[in-house]
């Protein structure tokens, strides 16, 4: 009996893990081809022409050049929702232990339902991997010594690619181990060992933002981490107006030097709208001239050093609006002409696919935001409340978990709404983890609870036994 059911548990993991990466690929099996975004092109042909342009970074290069060596694109998400499948499976094993593979085809139909994940691990983006870096992070940090060292080994792998894929995936997991090494040192006695836990975790950053410079250095020619961001600052200015106040001060004087000041009163209030449809941003240079880089960082640096206050503040309003933005499928639109010829030219047999796909005939999402948004709401303002309950029963494995994830949500506000700009897609990317979340604490305390009144129950009758 003992062996039977050493075979039967891997099948029984095995099945639920394939139920859960079919729900994560669910949005592209629906729309009949993996899901693109804007910024997809640039992906899926790096593998193909080993250039970058200077906005992006190779480092999600390492997931697409899957693609090419499988002569399909169905292969990234396919690997995506696996790990996430994966990752998911790893997580309800140290936090719902008693019965994690009956758990994890529940909890990522739950996902399914009520969050974006399964939009993310469905398309060509490293958005995917948000959520894997902090569900990765928090499974090794908390590790009781029952991983075993394949596992370790796994998922610090993991990490490490989750990490490498995008650069504000760097700042998120260097925030989150520079804040449990604060932790640890603050209260050592509530998490002994949480230090020498971190080893694991800080090998996975090093790692992965090595495995990023050298996949720039690959593609670019260059060993580096990130491209010169003051011109991507500079439209997040132009979108809060702090832009335009430094112009009008800087523009005043008898001799002004920058050559926006001509353009400042018809500025757009949107980032975007200036970044890629700006009649004056193109007219000197864009992205890739010179001229425009060197008036952005002097109107960037200009404006920290002469509104530092304002700066402060933008930044805090941007982090909270950027909160509250969590709308699924945030530019899931049209892109057969953004993006067909270079699937034509380097997918060629999945072209009609692609042409075919709900997503390039348009698809409406509203009723789908208007089920998910405010659960999303709900769940993300309840991990405060949730953490404090940990606290209150004494569970420090959950306070630990419940910490992390709020840390993560919180950076990744900052790093994406206060030195990017806010969009949906950035915090969606991340909200399913606050679903999880209620869902490790329903199923950890509620079972907790029902097992103390059983044996409450059990102590009274035996006391009531002659």
């Amino acid at each position: 009996m003992p062996g039977r059911m050493a075979q039967v548990a891997p099948l029984k993991l095995a099945i639920a893990l394939a139920l859960a990466t079919a729900l994560f690929l669910a949005p592209a099996i629906w729309n009949g081809f993996p899901l693109v975004y804007y910024d997809s092109v640039d992906y899926l042909q790096m593998p193909f022409t080993w250039q970058m342009p200077i906005y992006r970074t190779a480092g999600y290069g390492l997931v697409t050049i899957a693609g090419r060596l499988a002569h399909s694109l169905w292969i990234i998400p396919l690997l995506q929702s696996a790990l996430a499948a994966y990752v998911l499976y790893e997580a309800l094993r140290r936090f719902l232990p008693r019965q994690p593979e009956a758990a994890l085809v529940p909890v990522a139909g739950l996902l399914l339902l009520g969050s974006g994940l399964p939009w993310f691990t469905s398309e060509l983006m490293p958005d995917a991997f948000t959520g894997i870096l902090v569900l990765c992070f928090a499974v090794l940090v908390c590790d009781d010594g029952l991983l075993g060292p394949a596992r370790r080994i796994g998922l610090t792998a993991i990490l490490t690619l989750a990490v490498a894929v995008h650069t504000s995936h760097m700042a998120l997991a260097g925030g989150l181990l520079l804040s449990m090494l604060l932790v640890s040192l603050a209260a050592p006695g509530l998490w002994p060992g949480l230090r020498s836990r971190l080893k694991l975790p800080l090998l996975a950053f090093l790692a992965g933002i090595t495995l990023a410079a050298g996949a720039n250095d690959v593609v670019a020619g260059r060993f580096f981490l990130l491209q010169d961001n003051a011109v991507l600052t500079l439209g997040l200015f132009v979108q809060d107006g702090l832009a335009e106040t430094y112009l009008d001060h800087a523009c005043s004087k008898p001799r002004p030097k920058l050559d926006l000041c001509m353009a400042r009163h018809r500025l757009p209030h949107n980032a975007n709208m200036f970044l890629w449809h700006d009649s004056d941003f193109n007219r000197l240079g864009g992205w890739t001239g010179t001229g425009m880089r060197e008036q952005a960082r002097q109107i960037v640096r200009g404006a920290i050093r002469s509104y530092p206050l304002t700066y402060l503040w933008d930044s805090a309003l941007l982090t909270a609006q950027q909160l509250a933005m969590l709308r699924t499928a945030d530019g899931v639109a049209p892109m057969r002409y953004l993006i067909g010829d270079a699937i034509a030219r380097h997918y060629p047999r999945e072209s009609a696919a692609f042409l075919a796909a709900r997503q390039q005939h348009g698809a409406n999402f509203d009723g789908l935001n208007a089920v998910q948004v405010p659960l999303l709401w709900l769940a993300s303002a309840a991990l405060p409340l949730l953490l404090w309950l940990a606290w209150r029963r004494r569970d420090p494995d959950a306070v630990l978990l419940l910490g992390i994830m709020t840390l993560a949500f919180l950076g990744n506000a900052f790093v994406c709404g206060a030195l990017s700009n806010p969009n949906d897609r950035y915090q969606s990317r991340i909200a399913w983890l606050a679903v999880l979340a209620v869902a490790i604490a329903v199923g950890r305390w509620w079972g907790s609870d029902q097992s103390v009144r059983s044996e409450l129950a059990s102590d009274i009758s035996r006391s009531r036994t002659p």
